[in-house]
């Protein structure tokens, strides 16, 4: 606790101090502060930016070729659905033209 602050424990926040010594300027520039500073290495961020974008692409190419094999696959279903609704439909029509032709003979 810092004197002549009021209790932190009351909802407030306390004032601290730190300790130790502010580093000086040693005729670097502004350009050179971060120089030796890994955490931002433009190189380490274009080769994630790049591993992340090869990713993405991989992702929706195979998202594409799913879909062009599901759309493909509904294609060839639809196709064999239409075939046999058309077997279907000749055979029913072949019936009722013979089922006709013995009700006119007699």
């Amino acid at each position: 606790m810092v004197v002549g602050q009021p209790d932190p424990g009351k909802g407030q926040v306390a004032a601290t101090s730190v300790s130790g010594s502010v580093p000086k300027s040693s005729g670097s520039s502004v350009d050179d502060t971060y120089a030796n500073d890994d955490w931002f290495d433009l190189d380490q961020y274009k080769k994630a930016a790049q591993v992340a974008y090869d990713f993405s692409i991989g992702k929706m190419q195979e998202q594409g070729d799913q879909e062009r094999e599901t759309i493909g696959k509904g294609a060839f279903e639809q196709r064999e659905t239409n075939k046999q609704s058309q077997q279907f439909r000749e055979k029913d029509e072949e019936r009722d033209y013979k089922q006709s032709q013995k009700g006119y003979r007699f």
